[in-house]
């Protein structure tokens, strides 16, 4: 194990970003759930904004658990073409369940108290619990880019060795660890629970956007 919990580790990484602190053009986003968590020390120790951005997975309509795609908060798309090739997976699927997952997030949104956010010219400190293959991450930081970020930085506690190759390359990073055999993001915690509903909304309800 390397931290205790989530928030040892937004401490953590706080320092790593002392930078950023008290920066009037720099914000502090997380990836709901297990990123807010995370991010909320960060935004605390540096006297930044907090919100949440939202991407998620399109699941094949044969295995929810199996991703073929995932879509951010948006709209932007990725998508895993070799499956939905393999799989024969209609254009109409992905359209009514990207349609379904944005109504989903927006609900979310506004179960947990947060609005819609301008980015332009704005550092963004993207903040998730850990990194795994980068997909999130990835599809999060370009639909940032696209709303007009000036800078994402990307934070993250561990993260897979070959990210520094591909995302780290694209945009700052942030990371405690890199691993060179990143299984499974929770074996680097003692605590690592799923965070509910109501512990997002008790760290969001310092962060009130107008």
């Amino acid at each position: 194990m390397l931290f205790k919990n989530r928030q040892e580790a937004g401490a953590l990484l706080a320092k790593k970003l002392k930078d950023y602190k008290d920066s009037k053009d720099t914000i502090v986003l997380a990836l709901p759930r297990g990123g807010v968590s995370v991010a909320y020390p960060i935004a605390k120790e540096l006297n930044l904004p907090l919100s949440l951005f939202f991407t998620k997975k399109i699941p094949s309509p044969y295995n929810k658990e199996v991703a073929i795609g995932a879509i951010s908060e948006n709209n932007l798309l990725w998508l895993n073409k070799y499956a939905i090739d393999t799989l024969s997976i209609s254009k109409d699927y992905i359209d009514k369940k990207s349609i379904e997952i944005l109504k989903n997030i927006n609900d979310k949104k506004r179960l947990y108290g947060v609005l819609k956010i301008d980015v332009k010219d704005k550092n963004v400190i993207l903040v998730d619990d850990g990194i795994a293959t980068g997909a999130s991450v990835i599809l999060a930081s370009n639909a940032l880019k696209k709303e007009g970020a000036k800078e994402i930085i990307v934070a993250s506690p561990v993260a897979p060795s070959e990210i520094k190759q591909t995302l780290c390359e694209q945009f700052k990073c942030a990371i405690l660890h890199y691993d060179d055999n990143l299984i499974a993001v929770g074996r680097f915690y003692e605590d690592f629970h799923q965070l509910d509903d109501s512990e997002v909304i008790g760290f969001m309800k310092e962060f009130k956007w107008k």
